[in-house]
């Protein structure tokens, strides 16, 4: 006897949200950067420079947050513990 097997065609969040957020980066990390540099040129490396320059005391003091406070929760364990459980909360529910 040969059994058919069907695929099922029907979608969850969760895969709504994979093929989503897959979508977003991709096209963030390989399209946006190639329009970029077909508009402006050269001057897209020196932009992304600049700009990783510019992100990079914020990286390391997170970077150093994270040693001192090694716990889930990121931003909002160090804004929590900083500021007071109001502005934890506020930045818990935006970020």
């Amino acid at each position: 006897m040969k059994e058919d097997h069907v695929l099922e065609r029907g979608l969850g969040l969760t895969s709504i949200i994979a093929i989503s957020m897959g979508a977003m980066i991709g096209s963030g990390i390989f399209i946006l950067p190639g329009l970029a540099m077909a508009e402006a040129g050269p001057a897209v490396i020196l932009a992304f420079v600049i700009a990783g320059l510019l992100v990079l005391p914020a990286a390391l003091s997170i970077a150093e947050l994270g040693t001192a406070m090694p716990e889930a929760g990121g931003d909002y364990v160090f804004i929590e513990r900083g500021l007071g459980p109001g502005a934890g909360t506020i930045a818990g529910l935006g970020g």
